[in-house]
């Protein structure tokens, strides 16, 4: 179930000019990589039993720009090597997209125009940034999304080898924030330590990938849901499905 607080937000958003069919995705480089949601995008994927997930796809691909929808876009919030700080500092912003003084997430929001964020961040921040600067930074995160109209789903990460007693605080805290702000949690860490190798490839930080590359990061046929990122990919579109189904169709 969803709150009424994420309801208020949509509604909110929609007042604002937001489009309830689109959605930006805010993270580091396990969220600016095309082995995630690329696929619904392009067309490439194998629902299996999750055959009740088409309705999400097909509503949350409508064109944002370049022929491109909210699965396959660029967002300017997302970024190889990004922490949760680096979305408040303007000058990490994109030159040519964003105006002076914009922070990379505020510039994502007022181009895009989107009703939900899915954000995951908190991987490049372990072991190398405070906890309480983590709240801080995520709290700033959130409540911008909020300021904006934008519905943030706050996602929990997955362990980071060599950090697994910050990677606990640091999910704590993404669950903490959910719960105090009322806005969706997507504990994606949970599933994931439920995987072979808690989920992880080789490097021990970015989630493993299916062995058929990137056509096989959205197909979810059994045997293929032991890898990080089918799995990321098959959670993600379970959130939308969700927040379409107990949100916006009732907004």
């Amino acid at each position: 179930g969803l709150s009424q607080n994420t309801i208020d937000i949509l509604r909110k958003g929609q007042a604002l000019g937001n489009r309830a069919n689109v959605f930006s995705k805010v993270g580091d480089s396990i969220t600016f990589t095309d082995y995630f949601l690329d696929n619904f995008g392009a067309g490439v994927y194998n629902l299996e039993a999750y055959w009740y997930l088409e309705g999400a796809i097909d509503y949350f691909s409508s064109t944002i720009a370049r022929d491109q929808d909210s699965f396959q876009q660029d967002s300017i919030a997302a970024k190889a090597g990004w922490n949760a700080y680096l979305l408040q500092n303007p000058e990490y912003a994109d030159p040519a997209l964003c105006i002076a003084g914009e922070t990379p997430l505020e510039c994502e929001y007022r181009h895009t125009r989107p009703s939900i964020a899915l954000i995951m961040l908190g991987t490049n921040d372990a072991g190398f940034v405070d906890p309480y600067a983590f709240r801080v930074n995520m709290e700033w995160i959130v409540q911008t999304s909020i300021d904006n109209g934008v519905i943030p789903v706050i996602s929990t990460i997955p362990n980071r080898l060599g950090e697994p007693e910050q990677v606990i605080q640091f999910n704590a805290i993404i669950r903490d924030i959910a719960a105090r702000y009322q806005i969706p949690l997507w504990d994606y860490s949970t599933i994931m330590a439920t995987l072979p190798g808690e989920g992880l490839g080789p490097d021990g930080i970015h989630p493993s990938a299916s062995p058929a590359g990137w056509v096989g990061m959205a197909d979810f046929k059994a045997s293929n849901l032991v890898y990080g990122f089918p799995i990321r990919n098959l959670t993600a579109l379970h959130i939308l499905h969700s927040i379409w189904q107990q949100v916006i169709m009732r907004a």
